[in-house]
């Protein structure tokens, strides 16, 4: 064997076994905690003593507290699709063509505007909820509250949306500037030579180009706004504990009265001594990040996340 071809097997070898090991570590990451799904009896006793869970005490036996007979948790789940799929919408009517636009013309600021929007992709998210919770209750948006007689801290339309929108736009926007980024421009000027309007190039050759890397970033921020946690926390709270009168008509129709958003879930049950409760909603999550992320892969996307 040549000197170079005994390099490339070392080399292959050493990168196969990193990559390897990177995927050992993650699967024993999650594998690890299986056992938490399980109610032991030392569980079981220190419920028996403790007089805080009532009669919910026989379901939190169970496997993973029995959560799926529990109605907080499918309100939960309701409430956060229904929340993340708004908060989707709006930071994709908004980024879109924010990141279009960021990408093709020269605007004043723009490297601000990048650094701003990279800033806060790796901003803690606990960050997030104090700056609104400042913003929110102070100056001329506290006044504006006022006058509507209507407070957006500590509800769930439209607070909880608000939390969530920060970081979802924020991700999305990256990948939809990317995605804009890696279509040559010379592509629309010379559909536009041809006769084709500015709307018609960008419809016809711009977008079905960037198409993987917009439906990528729609998933990323879709991933990333069901995975919020401390921004919603910290704005808006739980819930589970409020009276149902604190809850409008409408709140009730939809399934979403004394529900948490899942991550807050996964830190309450845990919190109140609920573990297996919060340990099944904590795999719930990772269900849906797995599934969002197979999504990306299989539509192309894979450029925009591993």
């Amino acid at each position: 064997m040549s000197g170079k071809r005994r390099s490339r097997s070392l080399f292959n070898l050493f990168f196969t076994c990193f990559a390897g090991l990177l995927f050992f570590y993650s699967a024993y990451l999650f594998l690890s905690n299986l056992d938490q799904l399980f109610v032991d009896q030392a569980a079981v006793e220190t419920r028996e003593i403790i007089e805080v869970w009532g009669e919910d005490r026989e379901i939190m036996n169970e496997f993973g507290g029995g959560f799926w007979k529990d109605a907080y948790f499918w309100k939960s789940l309701n409430l956060t699709f229904a929340i993340t799929v708004l908060t989707t919408f709006i930071a994709a009517v908004l980024g879109i063509p924010a990141a279009y636009g960021l990408s093709r013309y020269k605007i004043p600021g723009k490297s601000f505007i990048d650094v701003l929007f990279s800033s806060l992709m790796v901003m803690p998210g606990s960050v997030i909820g104090i700056c609104l919770i400042v913003m929110f209750n102070y100056g001329p948006l506290w006044k504006l509250q006022q006058a509507l007689g209507f407070k957006f801290a500590h509800s769930i339309f439209p607070g909880m949306v608000i939390a969530s929108l920060v970081l979802s736009f924020a991700f999305g926007m990256s990948a939809w500037k990317a995605a804009f980024d890696s279509v040559n421009p010379r592509f629309e000027q010379i559909a536009r030579s041809l006769g084709s309007n500015r709307y018609r190039a960008f419809r016809t050759v711009t977008l079905p180009l960037a198409k993987s890397g917009i439906v990528a970033g729609i998933i990323l921020a879709w991933t990333r706004a069901m995975a919020e946690f401390s921004a919603v926390l910290f704005f808006c709270g739980t819930f589970r504990e409020l009276p149902p009168s604190r809850f409008s008509d409408l709140t009730k129709m939809l399934q979403m009265d004394q529900a948490d958003w899942v991550s807050v879930a996964v830190w309450a049950q845990v919190e109140f001594g609920n573990v297996e409760y919060g340990f099944a909603l904590a795999f719930v999550l990772v269900l849906v990040g797995g599934i969002s992320v197979y999504a990306m892969h299989r539509i192309g996307a894979k450029g925009y996340v591993w």
